[in-house]
């Protein structure tokens, strides 16, 4: 018995390593952000740390535009390869190609932004400092390192990289007005960070990147469309709340929102890899019955998620934020809700819909949460302006999905 466990260790070896460093990495970046953070609303201040945060929440829909969807194909091509040095570095050269036009695009769009939103024009430095970032998701291909499953190697970059900056926050940033040298030492970092994962390509794997034709770019766009759209979607759902606390309500809002999605990122970082791990049994072993226990056991998983933050966010929040950020602890209350959609909702795609080949579902119920939370937004803001009612709109879009799923799973008989 002995023997064949160690056996299955070794033949999965790579998967088992490649599975433990993107946990590792995804709860090292949620810790690090956590560990500055108290430091950082202290110095910066609540209104300069929204301005950030709500830059960053820009940059990010021109982050999901660049990637445009390609990563999770182009890791699928490169493990199907993962020993052929030709295939490695063109599809490298197509993705790398095809984002640097995306780049040019989105880099003229974001200028054009610069000067047309009064908040961006009054801000420049800052604004053009965090749009930097777009260059890591281009010169840090990470869906190349999980493909030949080397994920070990993003790992120890991206921790060392972080941890150089500590020094440099923590002695130059003196007053709010600091909050363009933080976005520096941030790009800074992402920067070099890719760059030094770009030698590994070149010069560690010999890989050369060449840039490809028109015609190749636009069936690479192609293959990556529906990737693109369906991510899409959940991020301009995520940041287009950022946006509109901004637009309406000011950047301390923005900043006491942020703090409340720190505190819910703890438990989904936890649990993110929760469907993940049942999938392959659930799909070898498949049962109605068992299916239905998974749903109920992650119902309870995101009730007992609600009451935890219920009882320790207010501690989270103040240990964190200070007393001039305790408005985040309902707001953080009201947002653990979408812990419990967010888990339930995934279970059902996993082991109902997926399963069932009607995979079109996903993309709807996708569009659907973001339709229905700026639908909910919109009617709310009409009435009165309130970060707990736009926090509210992204619980009820997620209650949406779970009702939505349900729906499909009963009318295609898939339970």
């Amino acid at each position: 018995m002995w023997q064949k466990l160690r056996d299955i260790w070794r033949s999965n070896t790579k998967v088992a390593e490649n599975y433990v460093f993107m946990t590792i990495l995804q709860v090292l970046n949620v810790c690090f952000y956590l560990l500055i953070y108290p430091f950082l609303i202290r110095v910066l201040g609540a209104e300069s740390y929204g301005l950030y945060a709500y830059a960053v929440a820009i940059v990010a829909l021109f982050i999901t535009f660049v990637s445009f969807g390609f990563d999770l194909p182009a890791a699928k091509r490169i493990a199907e390869h993962a020993e052929d040095d030709g295939i490695k570095a063109q599809v490298l050269s197509e993705v790398t190609t095809a984002k640097l036009w995306l780049e040019v695009m989105a880099l003229a769009v974001y200028a054009g932004l610069l000067f047309v939103s009064p908040t961006m024009r009054a801000n420049r430095l800052l604004f053009a400092l965090v749009f930097v970032q777009t260059c890591q998701n281009i010169l840090f291909p990470q869906w190349y390192f999980q493909g030949v499953q080397r994920m070990r190697v993003v790992t120890y970059i991206q921790v060392a990289f972080k941890l150089a900056t500590l020094p440099f926050i923590f002695w130059l940033l003196r007053t709010p007005e600091d909050v363009g040298v933080y976005a520096l030492i941030v790009s800074v970092a992402a920067v070099l960070g890719s760059l030094v994962a770009w030698g590994i390509i070149r010069y560690h794997d010999g890989l050369r990147v060449q840039l490809v034709g028109w015609q190749t770019v636009r069936r690479t766009a192609h293959e990556a469309l529906p990737f693109f759209l369906s991510n899409a979607t959940g991020v301009v759902k995520e940041q287009g709340i950022v946006l509109l606390i901004g637009q309406f309500l000011g950047m301390s809002d923005v900043a006491i929102y942020d703090l409340a999605n720190k505190i819910i990122i703890i438990p989904r970082t936890l649990l993110s890899k929760l469907n993940d791990a049942l999938f392959p049994k659930m799909m070898a072993e498949p049962s109605a019955s068992r299916r239905r226990k998974v749903i109920e056991g992650e119902l309870l998983v995101g009730l007992v998620s609600i009451a935890l933050i219920a009882a320790l966010g207010y501690w989270a929040v103040w240990v964190l934020g200070g007393k001039a950020m305790l408005a985040a602890y309902p707001v953080s209350v009201i947002l653990s809700v979408t812990i419990l959609s967010w888990l339930v909702v995934g279970a059902m795609i996993y082991f109902y819909i997926i399963p069932s080949g009607k995979t079109f579902y996903i993309t709807l119920n996708q569009l659907l949460a973001m339709l229905s939370t700026f639908l909910f937004a919109g009617i709310g803001l009409y009435f009165t302006h309130s970060v707990y009612l736009l926090a509210g709109s992204l619980a009820l879009s997620g209650l949406i999905e779970m009702v939505f799923c349900r729906y499909v799973i009963h009318k295609n008989q898939m339970a």
